[in-house]
């Protein structure tokens, strides 16, 4: 996979009712907001949720890295 294109559309896990950006959709064990992954309903990436449907958390600190 590109990289450029981790970059711009990263993992993102659905877990309880929330879409999470993380590192790793079978790995990690927190999202990039710090909340711990407890559950793993489906992964998938940023494009095909949109953005309106993840943590805010997640998105601000994604776009300020």
């Amino acid at each position: 996979m590109n990289p450029d294109h981790e970059e711009t559309n990263p993992v993102v896990l659905l877990t309880g009712n929330t879409w999470h950006i993380v590192e790793h959709s079978r790995r990690s064990a927190t999202a990039v907001c710090g909340q711990a992954i407890h559950e793993r309903r489906a992964h998938a990436r940023l494009k095909q949720v949109g953005e309106a449907n993840i943590c805010p958390r997640c998105l601000k600190l994604f776009r300020g890295a």
